[in-house]
């Protein structure tokens, strides 16, 4: 840790010498100011600036931090993180940088989707310690622990300083191991300072083939059927972080080609697909999605997809471009596949537009694999195998023509200690046929049209994660705990 020297008033600059001194403009000055090239500090509302910060950026050295704790333990904790999930060299060094770099190859080499950081109360800490979290196949994990006052510091290289009463956005890319990465970056003011999410979008992660999903044979099947078409509405319906946008990628990785005109609007883009005219959302500019759906259906296209339906204006032009001769593919936040139908009703749209229009939904989770090395072969007790034999035989599966190969978790290096590694999915696939169509009109609910739905061959999601346990893909526990009721 670096001290800095005392320094009298002749050496602190205000703004306009500052900007002086750089000989730049004022915006260009805000800009470095909003990046971290350039350190300054608040005075009231003013800012001030040391002159050797502005002769250091002169030199083209990157800004001193000054800390308020060490930063060493914090270091040395992430290092043994990350050491102990790669044997790969660590970059050295015991700086604000160095601590950052190894939380992100941390995050990226334990297949993370998201790195949380923020300061919290614990038992062991009640006046606040600062925590870096990583979500590892849906679930959290805690990597380190470190001194609550060195949190401004980490937050700084990639935040706006002037900013501290809303919460901003931003994006960074970077390359761990080869690879480039693509981080979305999310602060939230809160009382023990700001709160930092990083989404990990890496390229190679993404599953981009339909095939490579590992949906249950007659739901691919059904799948398939539905993007034969080429009109309707295929809906995924599930809670965020469910594989929605990775099964609507895989789609339209599907459909897309040289005679195949494909637009899609997504807020954000998070990977530019081959071939597929993507559209990103710009709210402040009022390009929202009803207004990008109306340029779209002007634009000639095939397949369309929508990112999400947020109001009944969005849902009846995707309806609309449904029945006019386009393949529309969306995502909507319901629990199961019943209630997307009846959910898109409440929105407002009539019920014969609703049955018209949709062709097929896709209601989803993802559980957590046992990691192959370390997994155990398990025995359920009488309790658990009379849970999983009712949830089966209600969501349409043969207790008796299953497979009944139970693992358990246990947890090795491998696997960071988790016992899982990586997920796969259990969904169910809803046909809107002319039964579940006359059933919605008249007004059925969500449990009578999964009990058509099911009589007519679709698998329940709670059904399909019993099916997932019996094969040893994932445990009897991670089964009922992810899709609940079911």
């Amino acid at each position: 840790m670096k001290t800095k020297p005392s320094q009298s008033s002749a050496d602190v600059l205000d703004m306009e010498p500052a900007i002086a001194a750089l000989k730049t403009t004022r915006p260009t000055f805000y800009r470095w100011l909003r990046s971290g090239q350039i350190k300054g500090m608040k005075v009231g509302r003013q800012w001030r600036f040391y002159q050797q910060d502005i002769d250091r950026f002169l030199q083209g050295e990157p800004p001193r931090i000054d800390l308020p704790a060490s930063i060493e333990p914090l270091i040395s904790q992430l290092r043994q993180q990350v050491q102990a999930i790669d044997s790969k060299s660590v970059a050295a060094g015991n700086d604000v940088a160095s601590a950052v770099s190894l939380l992100i190859q941390c995050g990226v080499r334990s297949g993370a989707s998201d790195i949380h950081l923020a300061g919290c109360v614990t038992a062991a800490a009640p006046t606040g310690v600062g925590q870096a979290r990583l979500r590892i196949d849906g679930r959290l994990k805690l990597v380190a622990e470190f001194d609550l006052r060195l949190l401004p510091a980490l937050m700084e290289p990639a935040c706006d300083p002037r900013e501290r009463e809303k919460p901003p956005d931003g994006r960074i890319m970077t390359q761990v191991d080869g690879p480039a990465v693509d981080l979305r970056v999310c602060f939230i003011p809160s009382v023990l300072g700001e709160s930092v999410t990083l989404r990990i979008l890496a390229r190679n992660q993404v599953i981009l083939g339909l095939e490579e999903l590992q949906y249950a044979p007659h739901d691919f099947a059904r799948i398939q059927r539905a993007l034969s078409h080429p009109w309707g509405l295929i809906v995924c319906a599930g809670p965020t972080g469910c594989g929605k946008t990775t099964l609507l990628y895989s789609c339209l990785n599907r459909v897309t080609g040289p005679a195949t005109k494909v637009m899609s609007i997504e807020d954000p883009v998070e990977f530019v697909l081959p071939q597929v005219v993507q559209i990103p959302l710009n709210s402040r500019a009022g390009l929202t999605f009803s207004v990008a759906m109306r340029s779209i259906l002007r634009s000639d296209p095939d397949v369309i997809m929508v990112g999400e339906i947020r109001d009944v204006e969005t849902l009846n032009i995707s309806f609309q471009a449904a029945l006019t001769g386009h393949l529309v593919l969306t995502t909507l936040h319901t629990p199961d596949a019943a209630s997307t139908l009846i959910r898109m009703v409440n929105i407002g749209s009539p019920e014969f537009l609703v049955t018209d229009a949709t062709r097929l939904i896709i209601a989803q989770r993802l559980v957590r694999r046992v990691c192959p090395e370390c997994s155990v072969a398990q025995k359920p007790t009488g309790e658990q195998l009379e849970r999983a034999r009712a949830r089966a035989t209600a969501g349409g599966l043969v207790w008796e023509k299953m497979p009944a190969k139970f693992r358990s978790a246990r947890g090795c290096a491998k696997c960071v200690q988790l016992g899982y590694r990586g997920r796969t999915v259990v969904a169910e696939v809803l046909e809107v046929t002319p039964e579940i169509a006359a059933s919605l009109r008249r007004g059925a609910g969500a449990e009578e049209l999964t009990a058509i739905a099911v009589r007519q061959g679709m698998t329940s999601m709670g059904a399909d994660a019993i099916r997932r346990a019996g094969n040893g893909d994932t445990t009897l526990e991670e089964a009922l705990r992810v899709t609940g009721s079911r």
